[in-house]
């Protein structure tokens, strides 16, 4: 089983579907994040070169947290656009990983979200070369939420209340980011993940939850691929009164080192 996540900055993943991510992880999965920009204009060093060299092992230490395997593209934060370019660097990071499930930004984030759905589809075509070889199925793809749950309704709900202490440590790991928060708002993105989680978590009647919606373009995506055979991951579809699927035990242990890093 092998799960991609692809996010536009450092933390993206983390604030969008790490608890998520951490079921799959849990299970066995194979998970790549993947990065598009440098995150250089985030705070943190002085120069924005520093910051991106910053930023990129923060990513490198959430992703271990998970488990996960890291790409870092490095592509100019705040000018990530849908190029032929860009799309190629794209379906080779799926050929790379090649994910029976990919976990990419919503529309409203716009080329992030454009790259995804393209390359998914490109990937298979060998007589565009790479330096990875196509894959030869189109995996589903899974929008995820966007920041302050702005979207509107999702299609359906994970819950994450088992998983809710590896998506806190990995934020934990963005240091400069979460000290650049709290001097701008008073509080970090572990705060903002968590009051996310918790108003997606209500709406699904769980403590926390992420949410996603399911790619509509053909090959169109269905909530049951979230569950391929021999993977439980526990999710309620907006049209459903109860959960269809059965949760992950309690008490499961968590992924790479979520549990300890958890604890501040």
């Amino acid at each position: 089983m092998r799960v991609l996540a692809l996010g536009a900055h450092p933390d993206d993943i983390e604030l969008l579907c790490a608890g998520t991510l951490a079921h799959y992880a849990g299970q066995g999965a194979r998970v790549t994040v993947a990065i598009f920009t440098d995150g250089a204009l985030g705070s943190g060093a002085p120069t924005p070169a520093g910051t991106a060299a910053l930023r990129e092992a923060e990513a490198r230490r959430a992703a271990d947290v998970l488990g996960a395997e890291l790409v870092w593209l490095g592509l100019p934060d705040g000018f990530l656009y849908d190029t032929r370019e860009t799309r190629t660097r794209t379906v080779d990071v799926l050929r790379r990983a090649r994910p029976d499930i990919v976990f990419a930004h919503h529309p409203d984030d716009q080329a992030a979200s454009r790259l995804a759905a393209a390359a998914r589809l490109l990937a298979r075509e060998s007589a565009l070369a790479t330096g990875h070889p196509a894959t030869t199925a189109v995996p589903p793809l899974f929008y995820l939420d966007t920041l302050a749950a702005t979207h509107g309704a999702p299609d359906l709900w994970v819950d994450i209340t088992t998983t809710m202490d590896v998506k806190e440590a990995m934020l934990t790991e963005h240091l400069s980011q979460n000290a650049a928060r709290r001097a701008r708002k008073g509080s970090d993105f572990v705060d903002l993940a968590r009051q996310q989680a918790a108003r997606r978590g209500r709406q699904a009647d769980v403590r926390y939850a992420e949410a996603f919606s399911c790619a509509p373009a053909h090959p169109a995506t269905t909530a049951a691929d979230l569950t391929p055979p021999g993977i439980t991951v526990p999710y309620r579809l907006a049209s459903a009164s109860t959960s269809t699927s059965a949760s992950v035990p309690r008490g499961r242990d968590a992924p790479g080192r979520g549990r300890g890093a958890a604890a501040r």
